[in-house]
């Protein structure tokens, strides 16, 4: 999308969340990255199983399947089903009329958390996008990543963000950089609400 023209917020429906808050629980006991692909599949908003790495470093993956078929016991109706790294996650009834020419299964982006870091105060604080993160954006096809904290931080690459970013380190990884710099939407959200476009506070 145009920079200019990036929204001004971004909605995720209630399934969403519930995997997201799931996934910000577990690092939150141990402190260990996790990350999903979420995917457009006929219509629904799918998440890959949960990919477990290092407190340093995660790697997602996964793959949706939609099969249709011919319902067992009732006329007119075919069976839809919805598989996630070949495991049975949905199944639905619809009509015939209703099923689709063709099957859309589409990745849209990555989402991984980061754990929180406790100082000796006990204040805590987490890292921001990471400088391979940003790499990864740019290099995929995907339009945008996320991040989990103890809030969801977005990024979207715009039609004026870089091709490549090799030497980006993460000493210049801030908000301000890549909403002027890399010409990135970035969005935040508190849990269950929807992303707003970040305010960079005393923009100079």
């Amino acid at each position: 999308p145009y920079f200019d023209n990036l929204p001004q917020a971004i909605s995720f429906p209630y399934d969403f969340w519930e995997d997201l808050i799931e996934i910000y629980r577990k690092t939150d006991r141990d402190g260990l990255e996790r990350a999903f692909s979420v995917f457009w599949a006929d219509g629904e908003v799918l998440f890959t199983e949960v990919k477990t790495g290092s407190d340093r470093m995660v790697k997602s993956g996964g793959s949706i399947q939609v099969k249709y078929s011919h319902h067992p016991t009732k006329k007119g109706y075919a069976r839809k089903e919805l598989y996630i790294d070949s495991k049975l996650a949905k199944r639905k009834d619809v009509y015939f009329k209703d099923v689709p020419k063709a099957l859309e299964v589409q990745y849209l982006f990555n989402i991984h958390t980061h754990p929180k870091h406790i100082h000796e105060d006990g204040n805590t604080h987490y890292n921001f996008f990471s400088a391979q993160d940003i790499k990864s954006l740019i290099s995929s096809k995907a339009i945008m990543t996320g991040l989990v904290t103890d809030k969801l931080l977005l990024l979207v690459r715009s039609s004026r963000t870089p091709d490549t970013v090799e030497k980006l380190v993460d000493s210049e990884v801030n908000p301000y950089y890549v909403e002027h710099v890399l010409k990135m939407g970035l969005y935040e959200a508190s849990f269950s609400k929807k992303a707003y476009r970040y305010k960079i506070v005393n923009e100079s």
